[in-house]
């Protein structure tokens, strides 16, 4: 893993998979507001305080998003202004904030929003993984096509929130071979795949292993 102290209320730090598989965590534990994480955000911080002289002072906010197989974390001090306004947050929930994701621009003029979202996996199973780690599965429309070999969603995101974009961002990385955001490719995988399901995020999500 790599700090850098970007100012004394701004602390980065990039950490591969494997470095937090080796804390018993997978990535998409990190989308989840529990101790195992705010654990695991507090020893990256304790880390980058002894490497760069950081000094932590207060609450703290983490963003994060995956890029070249690396989580970049910016973990900030929080004023005290904003802490007031977490007085009766929950200790995880003041400390981590979901990631925000990493998409394309838009010229404000054009009027163009990114409502639809593809995300292809190469095997069924790979699929099953991000569906049942969905953590909003019943808010978001889905479809599920089948084109060039390959499992293809198609999500409609426009009512979701930046946090919820971020932890989808995240999930898609893990498990995606592709993310794709725009209604044009999508109407093409509608146009030209083999259409399997509709609602297909909560169907999956909702399954139960089959008892052996």
């Amino acid at each position: 893993m790599n700090f850098r102290k970007v100012s004394d209320r701004e602390l980065r730090c990039s950490v591969s998979v494997e470095e937090i598989r080796a804390k018993g965590l997978e990535v998409s534990d990190l989308l989840k507001r529990s101790e195992k994480t705010y654990e695991f955000f507090e020893y990256l911080v304790q880390e980058g305080q002894e490497e760069t002289g950081f000094e932590k002072s207060g609450p703290m906010s983490v963003e994060g998003i995956f890029l070249n197989g690396m989580l970049e974390l910016i973990f900030r001090s929080v004023d005290e202004e904003e802490a007031d306004d977490w007085e009766d947050r929950e200790v995880e929930e003041a400390f981590y904030d979901a990631p925000a994701p990493s998409l394309p621009d838009i010229d404000p003029e054009s009027g163009e929003a990114l409502k639809l979202v593809q995300v292809r996996f190469a095997s069924a199973g790979l699929l099953y993984r991000f569906c049942q780690l969905f953590p909003f599965a019943d808010k978001v429309p889905s479809s599920l096509y089948q084109a060039d070999g390959q499992y293809v969603l198609i999500l409609d995101m426009d009512d979701c929130t930046k946090s919820e974009i971020g932890a989808f961002c995240m999930l898609a990385n893990e498990y995606g071979t592709e993310s794709t955001y725009g209604d044009l490719q999508a109407s093409q995988v509608m146009e030209h795949g083999r259409h399997i399901c509709d609602d297909a995020v909560y169907r999956i999500h909702e399954m139960k292993p089959v008892e052996q």
